[in-house]
């Protein structure tokens, strides 16, 4: 390696910042000297990553902890691969222990954009798997409701004896569509 070792560690929200002081220590460890941490999901505009991906030049190395650290979709990460080699550059994975800058590692390009995207799918159906049993188990998912239960039937029997949306939605100070969503949950 001739070119300067660079560091791509991404987490989707503010809240997991300490998944990217993981991932700072792994790619210190790994050699990086230059490290860009960008906070973004995997799915959309990754503008440190953009700024990166123009910076390389022929024997640099942008290192990531995961595959999915650049990408979560098959063609989005093989294009992101095509632009770091049309560099000159290679892409190394720590945890999949693969390096596009051997012979083995370019020719196993297209398997790590796959497995990149699968690593995404599987955390979605995880995700999903866990939502339905915790709502199974009664759990309540999503935002609270604006309004007390309690409040909520004042507010549903005064709609069945003809109360005005507005009218409730100013006395409740709430939104008008605070009150239609209580009628429609009662329809």
């Amino acid at each position: 390696m001739s070119g300067a070792i660079y560091g791509y560690a991404r987490v989707s929200t503010d809240r997991q910042e300490t998944g990217s002081d993981a991932q700072r220590r792994a790619l210190e460890a790994a050699g990086c000297t230059k490290i860009v941490i960008e906070t973004a999901s995997g799915r959309k505009s990754r503008p440190r990553l953009e700024r990166l991906l123009r910076r390389l030049r022929a024997g640099d190395v942008l290192t990531v902890y995961r595959f999915d650290r650049i990408s979560r979709n098959v063609a989005d990460f093989y294009r992101i691969g095509q632009r770091i080699a049309a560099r000159g550059a290679s892409l190394r994975s720590l945890a999949e222990h693969f390096d596009t800058g051997t012979a083995y590692g370019r020719a196993m390009m297209g398997f790590a954009a796959v497995w990149a995207q699968l690593e995404a799918e599987t955390i979605s159906e995880r995700i999903r798997n866990g939502l339905v049993a915790a709502r199974a188990r009664g759990k309540v998912i999503g935002r609270r409701r604006a309004l007390p239960p309690a409040v909520e039937a004042r507010i549903r029997k005064a709609l069945a004896s003809g109360a005005e949306v507005r009218v409730l939605a100013r006395l409740h100070k709430v939104a008008p569509a605070t009150i239609r969503r209580i009628r429609q949950r009662t329809a």
